[in-house]
């Protein structure tokens, strides 16, 4: 989606019009950054949405949106190094760092989320893998994420409009999470990562 809109983001120059990742690539790293502040912002809001006892230091709420932040420009990163060309095992680094730069995303009570992330995104990303696995992968991730719903937020709340505004926001927020995971995820055999996939 980031990269989506990135890709719409065109100056003239001359009679061409030139993409600005095109020109200025590294411009996606600070604007990763960004984006991941902005969704780690939705993100908090949405927890003190879905809490019984909605009260965040300033602190915690810091170090979250900090947190996406930095998930955001790091996987700018892996993605801009995947645009080059590199030998496999230099392109397993990156990845690595695109896991670890993940993890601080489910800490405490994302935790219960990790496997649901997980799975989903080999599913989607990993399409080398039989498709009978990633079916699998995907059934698990969405029958964990169903589990989480009910105990999180519907037998929290009961059914009303603003669980099911809880429930789309928590599904936005962890489609982005994993969308953003693309070039972390994808196999290394796929050097380059497409920006309008």
């Amino acid at each position: 989606m980031i990269l989506r809109i990135l890709k719409g983001l065109n100056y003239r120059f001359g009679e061409n019009d030139m993409n600005i990742i095109e020109k200025y690539p590294r411009l996606l790293i600070p604007f990763g950054f960004l984006a991941g502040l902005v969704l780690g912002t939705i993100a908090r809001a949405w927890m003190r949405w879905i809490s019984t006892y909605p009260e965040f230091s300033w602190g915690g709420t810091l170090g979250i949106v900090i947190g996406f932040g930095i998930f955001g420009a790091v996987q700018a990163a892996v993605y801009l190094y995947r645009r080059g060309k590199h030998a496999k095992w230099r392109v397993n680094v990156a990845r690595g760092f695109g896991v670890f730069f993940s993890l601080q995303l489910f800490i405490a009570a994302g935790a219960m989320m990790f496997p649901s992330v997980v799975m989903a995104s080999l599913a989607v990303w990993r399409d080398s893998w039989k498709k009978w696995i990633r079916i699998l992968l995907a059934i698990f991730s969405a029958s964990l994420i169903i589990i989480i719903i009910k105990a999180e937020i519907v037998d929290n709340f009961g059914w009303s409009f603003a669980t099911v505004g809880r429930i789309l926001l928590f599904l936005a927020i962890y489609t982005v999470i994993v969308r953003v995971l693309k070039s972390t995820v994808t196999s290394a055999k796929f050097a380059k990562a497409s920006l309008t996939s």
